[in-house]
């Protein structure tokens, strides 16, 4: 929330119209809470289809967002962390299921470790 609203800032959205916007379209819609509480039973499982949307599909939408936030000049790490995140998820194997496969990685140390290490931050 606090990286979309620098990045609106950007094009002169104040915070307080942004606000408006995220919560009361975007939040309920795209970012249903219950959803996650639905989804607990597949992170168990280790099920992660991709029949809404997949890494893929994140992935163009984290680099378009990354993109944006270098061109506008706002800080782009969280972006390209996530998008780097995605990005090593379909490489060990998650392609065609959904973000929530990132779940996965999130489990093992080492990507915790490499993570805080990475200079790119």
């Amino acid at each position: 929330m606090l990286h979309a609203t620098a990045l609106v800032g950007s094009a002169n959205v104040p915070a307080e119209k942004f606000a408006e916007l995220a919560l009361g379209w975007f939040m309920p819609v795209v970012v249903d809470y219950t959803a996650l509480a639905r989804r607990a039973p597949d992170l168990d499982a280790g099920h992660y289809p991709g029949t809404l949307h997949t890494l893929e599909t994140n992935l163009d939408a984290l680099d378009h967002v990354t993109r944006t936030s270098e061109e506008q000049g706002v800080h782009s790490g969280h972006p390209r962390l996530t998008k780097e995140i995605a990005e090593r998820a379909i490489a060990e194997g998650h392609s065609g299921e959904n973000y929530p496969a990132v779940y996965e990685l999130f489990k093992k140390a080492t990507l915790l470790k490499e993570t805080i290490s990475s200079p790119r931050l």
